[in-house]
């Protein structure tokens, strides 16, 4: 959907001569899957989080609190998945921290 008023926006900058106003389509592609890199990197960590400051795991947890919007904006099916795999995350850093970490 996203990519379709993507195309139809450049489209029709393109006809009214405007097209520095909106983003190239591949820019529009990127930037949906900005997501994915930053949920990448917050969930990666997950195995090393008992060695985690407490200041580290804090920021994780912020990091896992603003994705979750932008998560929550893909279509149904992916946002279900991603959505519990960074509860999952967020709860076990959620964890280490109440339980004493560094």
């Amino acid at each position: 959907m996203l990519r379709t008023t993507a195309w139809i926006a450049l489209t029709f900058s393109l006809v009214m001569g405007t097209e520095h106003i909106f983003p190239p389509p591949s820019f529009v592609v990127y930037a949906q899957e900005d997501w994915k890199a930053e949920f990448d990197d917050i969930c990666a960590k997950t195995a090393d989080s008992m060695s985690l400051s407490k200041a580290e795991i804090k920021d994780l947890i912020a990091r896992c609190d603003k994705l979750k919007p932008r998560i929550e904006k893909l279509d149904e099916s992916t946002a279900k998945v991603y959505l519990k795999r960074l509860q999952m995350c967020k709860d076990l850093y959620v964890f280490v921290l109440e339980s004493g970490s560094k």
